[in-house]
């Protein structure tokens, strides 16, 4: 998709597609879309080694975004974002629809996205009161729950991910959102998420130990910014092993306690 370009929106916080801070009314939206959505072009074909028409059909879908972000909110612009569109192989090559199903098909289009994002929102809902300090028993409750919260969002946005070259920018950007709604900054939410996930190229399947390395790097990175050693516990043994020993947390191997190890393979 068109995706990139100084018009885009970065969507680059919470606030930006939270859909309690935009309201959307979807019967409104599907008689709109009738007179909103201009006609595409004849859907691309494969010519002697080539696409003709498919910069045609990428700037039909920039078009789209445009007219539903200025008319719904820039959380609009992503409207063949949702995990199903996406998966979709030759979502522009295959898929663009004939003048006559184009309002519907952007339509559904919207609905799959608003409806991800509205999933998303009840499980942060569910996940954030968790993370405050003031309702768990200690430090290593605050470890816990932000390890289990990364995990369980990641478990979350991946599962309906075919592609293992597809959940990386699922996770990326509910991570970032995620981050950004418990109030860390944006510019330093998108460092932490990078970090976390910088190792990963493509077409790296997504197994729990993935999930779970990711997770315990997110909550190091949150608790424990400065290297110190402020919410570490005492382990009888490293809760890492062998993977990525010693773990962060341990406290008496002398490598934990607030340290960064190089975990093997991880950058």
């Amino acid at each position: 998709m068109a995706d990139d370009g100084a018009s885009t929106p970065l969507l680059a916080t919470w606030a930006d597609v939270d859909p309690a801070r935009h309201p959307f009314d979807p019967v409104e939206m599907s008689v709109a879309v009738r007179a909103l959505v201009p006609p595409p072009l004849p859907r691309p074909a494969f010519r002697d080694g080539g696409w003709v028409g498919e910069s045609e059909a990428f700037a039909w879908v920039d078009s789209v975004s445009v007219l539903l972000s200025d008319r719904y909110g820039q959380w609009a612009y992503r409207w063949h974002w949702g995990p199903v569109e996406r998966e979709q192989l030759g979502f522009v090559t295959d898929r663009i629809p004939t003048p006559a199903e184009a309002p519907a098909f952007v339509a559904d289009s919207l609905l799959a996205w608003r409806r991800w994002l509205e999933s998303l929102a009840e499980r942060f809902d569910h996940i954030l009161p968790s993370l405050d300090a003031a309702q768990t028993g200690g430090a290593a409750d605050v470890v816990a729950a932000w390890e289990a919260a990364v995990a369980q969002l990641m478990t979350f946005v991946a599962a309906p991910v075919v592609d293992d070259d597809g959940w990386q920018e699922y996770c990326k950007i509910t991570l970032r959102w995620f981050l950004t709604a418990t109030g860390i900054p944006p510019d330093r939410a998108q460092a932490m998420v990078d970090g976390a996930l910088e190792r990963f190229g493509w077409w790296p399947p997504l197994t729990a130990m993935e999930i779970s390395e990711v997770a315990e790097r997110v909550a190091r990175d949150v608790l424990n910014p400065g290297g110190i050693a402020t919410v570490a516990r005492v382990d009888s043994w490293p809760d890492t092993w062998p993977h990525g020993w010693p773990s962060w947390r341990a406290t008496n191997t002398g490598k934990g306690a607030g340290s960064s190890p190089h975990r093997g393979h991880s950058a």
